[in-house]
């Protein structure tokens, strides 16, 4: 027994590096930051009319994509609701909760950017889960939440909350009361300033570049040329010869033992104006498409350029945008940033690290500071230009996803990640009830490299159902096939007595990390028109196609939760 004991650890180092060299190059098919010039499409025009024509491209995988308008039928802002989240942007400059648990920065502290509660709660008995309820659900937890004002819950339980205000008149009489004249915001919202000619001609080449990519098929837009090339058929062959070699192994089997997954009931209100789904999946997917702009979407400028993050070192890249409502999402870049890795090749070397920073070790990442810092940096300004700090959100996908999770946790914005792995730091609840959702598709490895879902065991640490040591922060909406994860959690049985098992096991994790990772299949998960994406034909779709990509943060937990794929982080 000795004599195997040392053996096996021998094994587990070389198991280790065999695992960070397959999942960071996995995660790659998919400093200070500072202001300068992105690569973007034009904004003479109005680009909001990007997502209201009928000439959709046809995904050659998926077929028509049903449309999603930028601009969706949503109840708009009332001079109530205004004057509240004045009020809360206000009284949360003074409202902190503690510092999550960091084991590389145990001196990190808390943002300071935490909302009062929202004044409207919206209230709901259980949900019943679905007929084809994809989870087992061992408890079922109540969430009540709002988007609009966000969290004190980045912090413990114990943070001081305020007290609902029932009327405009009693916001500003408050207000005036306990808050300086000096703290309050300028809310008198300008129109996004177009990018100066010299920004313009700045992005030419990359725009460029990506008509040429466009015709020879790798990337698409709603508005760019047609393709030459269709790469779809051979796509299709490729994963059902993977699929038909995973199914004669029996893969695909139901596991005797199915890990129950703790689900949530949503009761938050569903009425607070946030930006759709749409929209943070194309400002998530434009990190990835050179010289294209998300449809809808409009830059942030500062003097003319858009405001960005860029960080060579660190590897943390993203920029910012601004949608018809006059809302700003800030979009975090995920590995690599696509085909942006033509112009800047080497931004994919830290960003690799990154990944197998957070994956196999308890550090935070150096790109999630950054991440955080430009947060703080875009606060700023969004304010000088009368922006209210409660209408500035989060996006990202894959490490971008990552990033963007881990800085609202840090602040307390709200938004939606996609396909975010697992995070080193916890607070209380996890972020269940923040305003902040992680989008995820089952079988993706990516989204299982975490504790709160079961599939990457004994390869990650055991799975908590709602925790554990990696968990994720903000409640979890699960897409695609649930069956899916059966492959995961059979291949990973191979995890650990010799090192071919752990090349069989890598390399299965490895290609289910590419039939499910890429925002097109979110996309046809979601029933979005993606604008733009990389690779529309690239993937494997399964599961059902839900039509929630004109919903607000609110309204997608609900639908979620009826649904049965609301998930406790």
């Amino acid at each position: 027994m000795m004599a195997h004991a040392r053996r096996h650890a021998g094994r587990s180092h070389y198991r280790s590096q065999l695992a960070a060299l397959v999942i960071g190059f996995g995660i790659t098919a998919a400093g200070e930051p500072a202001i300068a010039w992105a690569d973007t499409g034009p904004t003479d025009t109005d680009s909001s009319a990007r997502h209201t024509t009928s000439q959709f491209r046809t995904n050659p995988v998926r077929g028509p994509r049903k449309a999603v308008s930028s601009s969706p039928t949503r109840r708009q802002r009332s001079t109530t609701s205004v004057t509240t989240r004045r009020a809360a942007d206000a009284d949360s400059s003074t409202t902190t909760g503690p510092a999550p648990t960091d084991t590389a920065h145990p001196s990190t502290a808390q943002g300071d950017s935490i909302h009062s509660p929202h004044t409207k709660k919206r209230t709901a008995g259980p949900r019943t889960p679905a007929h084809n309820e994809p989870v087992a659900a061992t408890k079922t937890t109540r969430v009540a939440t709002s988007q609009t004002t966000r969290n004190a819950t980045a912090g413990s339980p114990s943070t001081p909350q305020h007290s609902p205000v029932s009327s405009a008149t009693s916001v500003a009489a408050a207000l005036a009361a306990t808050t300086p004249a000096s703290s309050t915001e300028t809310t008198t919202i300008r129109t996004p300033a177009p990018l100066s000619p010299i920004a313009k001609i700045l992005a030419l080449p990359g725009r460029i570049v990506s008509a040429v990519m466009q015709v020879l098929g790798l990337t698409s837009s709603q508005t760019g040329p047609k393709a030459l090339f269709n790469w779809a058929p051979i796509d299709q062959v490729l994963f059902a010869a993977f699929r038909g070699l995973e199914n004669l192994f029996g893969l695909n089997r139901t596991p005797a033992r199915q890990p129950a997954v703790q689900t949530l009931t949503y009761t938050g209100p569903i009425d607070d104006v946030t930006p759709t789904v749409a929209q943070f999946l194309n400002a998530a997917a434009g990190e990835y498409v050179l010289g294209e702009q998300p449809g809808g979407l409009k830059p942030f400028t500062v003097n003319g350029f858009q405001m960005q993050l860029f960080n060579p070192i660190s590897g943390a890249a993203g920029r910012v945008w601004v949608t018809p409502e006059n809302q700003l999402i800030i979009a975090y870049q995920g590995t690599t940033g696509g085909t942006r890795l033509l112009f800047h090749p080497l931004i994919a070397i830290p960003q690799i690290i990154s990944d197998g920073l957070g994956i196999f070790t308890r550090a935070t990442p150096p790109a999630f500071y950054d991440s955080v810092t430009f947060e703080k940096q875009v606060e700023a300004q969004a304010v000088k230009q009368g922006y209210s700090t409660s209408d500035i959100f989060l996006t990202g996908h894959s490490l971008g996803a990552w990033e963007a999770e881990y800085v609202a946790q840090q602040t307390g914005r709200a938004g939606v990640g996609f396909e975010a792995p697992g995070l080193n730091t916890k607070v209380p609840g996890n972020g269940a009830n923040s305003g902040f959702v992680n989008i995820e598709t089952y079988g993706d490895s990516a989204a299982y490299v975490s504790t709160d879902l079961p599939g990457l065991q004994p390869f990650m640490p055991p799975y908590v159902p709602g925790g554990g040591s990696k968990p994720h922060y903000g409640s979890i909406v699960m897409l695609g096939d649930p069956d899916d994860v059966n492959r995961l959690q059979n291949i990973s049985k191979l995890w650990g007595p010799n090192p071919i098992n752990d090349l069989i096991f890598a390399i299965d994790v490895l290609l289910n990390f590419n039939t499910h990772h890429l925002p097109g299949m979110q996309a046809y998960n979601l029933g979005i028109a993606p604008d733009p994406t990389e690779f529309p034909w690239y993937g494997l779709p399964a599961g059902p196609v839900r039509d929630w990509g004109s919903l607000t943060i609110g309204q997608l937990q609900q639908a979620a939760s009826d649904a049965g794929v609301l998930i406790a982080p």
